[in-house]
């Protein structure tokens, strides 16, 4: 898997985003709420937040009271990740990256029995 873009500023219009994308937030606090509203806008097949439990509630409560439904929202995995207890950022990559191949091969799952 390859890293097609990194956004070093907040405006995701200039990323090529597709059902085929996958949002990856960490932005250590800066401009949180905008990224993932931005990253809502977009058809990417996983967005997920990288934070704790708390910060990811909040910037959620916080788009939803901005007008974000419920249905979009359930689109956000926060925190982003497998629940493995990772602690060390090596181990949370990890636990990123196996949520984000579990999804992809989900997807291929579902399109062969469906095809």
């Amino acid at each position: 898997m390859e890293v097609d873009d990194t956004i070093q500023e907040l405006d995701l219009r200039k990323a090529d985003v597709s059902l085929e994308s996958y949002i990856v937030i960490a932005s250590r606090g800066k401009y949180d709420e905008d990224a993932l509203a931005q990253a809502l806008e977009t058809k990417a097949r996983y967005i997920g937040v990288l934070g704790s439990k708390k910060r990811g509630a909040e910037m959620i409560q916080h788009l939803r009271s901005g007008g974000v439904s419920d249905e979009e929202l359930k689109r956000v995995r926060s925190p982003a990740g497998l629940e493995i207890y990772a602690s060390t950022p090596e181990e949370i990559a990890l636990s990123i990256l196996a949520e984000i191949v579990n999804i992809r091969r989900q997807h291929e799952q579902e399109t062969r029995e469906l095809g």
